[in-house]
């Protein structure tokens, strides 16, 4: 029996991160398997979605372009088998994301953002906010839209988790010494223990090697990649908002 494909695995493949010969065995199962074709289909359609949100879409570090040559064709060969796999098993499982299925957070659509989720019906009591600028009215408008739903949330007795994702120079709004509203932030945080701040490793890894200082604000945790953090949150249910 084959061993269970970990869903960080499949993270690579659709990443390309794994090597030839990882990616051509990968694909040779894929063709075997519905349930793994249509579990990559998914992800890859995730991943697609959230990556529209990106400004500038990040290159892993050392990556080089004609080394990966090869990889590259291969996957998209992949992706040509799992779309045919998936219309012959009975259509993409993202057909929940059409809009009449899509259930949204009130408060998000009063703030005019646009949310997206995985379910029929959006758990209000956990959402993703994602900031990719430093532009002042965007670094603003997350915070706002933060606090509102925070706010909400207490005053309606529940308890709701709510992250604050950002990449690119959206970074700039969690750094110690360079975000303009530090101390609001600290407030939030002390204020709403369901609060995150989570930085984008890869973002802080090219600015570092950029020559940028990156020193993080207090409580800010990272995830090795914006795209990775949304896709698993979008995977347990939450709710996601560009902002």
């Amino acid at each position: 029996m084959n061993p269970v494909v970990s869903d960080e695995t499949l993270h690579a493949f659709v990443d390309g991160e794994l090597d030839v010969a990882e990616s051509e065995a990968l694909i040779a199962r894929i063709r075997d398997d519905k349930d793994l074709a249509q579990r990559v289909c998914v992800l890859r359609s995730l991943q697609s979605m959230v990556r529209l949100a990106y400004a500038e879409p990040p290159v892993a570090a050392g990556r080089q372009p004609g080394a990966t040559s090869r990889r590259q064709f291969m996957q998209r060969c992949a992706y040509g088998c799992l779309v045919l796999v998936a219309g012959l098993s009975g259509g993409w499982a993202l057909r929940g994301l059409e809009p009449q299925a899509v259930a949204t957070v009130p408060a998000v659509v009063a703030g005019g953002f646009q949310p997206v989720s995985l379910a029929r019906v959006t758990d209000p009591n956990r959402v993703i906010l994602h900031l990719d600028s430093a532009a002042p009215d965007k670094m603003q408008s997350v915070l706002d839209q933060a606090e509102r739903l925070l706010d909400e949330a207490e005053q309606q007795g529940r308890a709701m988790q709510l992250e604050v994702i950002a990449n690119s120079r959206g970074i700039d709004l969690l750094r110690a010494g360079v975000s303009p509203h530090a101390a609001r932030m600290a407030r939030m945080k002390q204020r709403h223990a369901n609060l995150h701040w989570v930085a984008c490793g890869q973002s802080i890894a090219r600015f570092a090697n950029e020559g940028e200082k990156i020193v993080l604000l207090p409580a800010t945790q990272t995830a090795p990649t914006a795209i990775g953090e949304i896709v698993t949150r979008l995977q347990q249910g939450w709710t996601y908002v560009r902002v």
